[in-house]
């Protein structure tokens, strides 16, 4: 992604943030964990049919900061300092999605477009492309890379790690 992509990206972040404050309160996805994880699988299926850039924002920003939510505020640290057997099952889900790889992409972009340094490679292909395109694909199917690997790989990954716990939860 090019220096003004970079930059597009943290003016993006800095306007969703204050939209997002003003009108967090009045809408139903945001009252709870649960309510946040139906809008970003909501928005993984649109995404996967049709990726735009503000999906791919949308799903790096929730998909990072739901665990926060779920686990009340609690940081790594704290979390970490807890015995493993007497965490609780959101505390579990915290330190099972900081050792995946794919959840340390979306944090270190999350947290990259906040200090206008995004260290992977984004990147987008237009078109379908050999060894990217899946069944369904449209023909002028837009993608976005990170590291030249499929974002949708990525988000896949730690969107399932969420949907078992949120199963399991019955919420």
């Amino acid at each position: 992604m090019s220096k003004n992509g970079v930059i597009a990206v943290w003016h993006y972040r800095q306007i969703w943030c204050l939209h997002l404050v003003s009108i967090m309160n009045e809408i139903e996805y945001f009252k709870s964990p649960k309510g946040m994880f139906d809008l970003v699988e909501a928005t993984y299926q649109r995404y996967y049919r049709g990726a735009s850039e503000t999906d791919f924002l949308l799903l790096i920003f929730i998909l990072n900061h739901l665990r926060e939510q779920i686990v009340g505020g609690q940081k790594y640290n704290q979390i970490e300092s807890i015995n493993p057997q007497s965490r609780t099952h959101a505390q579990n889900l915290f330190m099972d999605l900081w050792e995946l790889d794919e959840f340390q992409i979306i944090r270190e972009i999350c947290n990259g477009t906040k200090h206008h340094r995004i260290e992977k490679d984004l990147s987008q292909i237009e078109k379908t492309c050999a060894g990217i395109a899946r069944s369904g694909d449209s023909l002028d199917q837009k993608y976005y890379l990170i590291d030249s690997v499929d974002s949708r790989n990525i988000f896949t990954t730690v969107l399932l790690k969420y949907k078992n716990y949120f199963n399991r939860e019955k919420c």
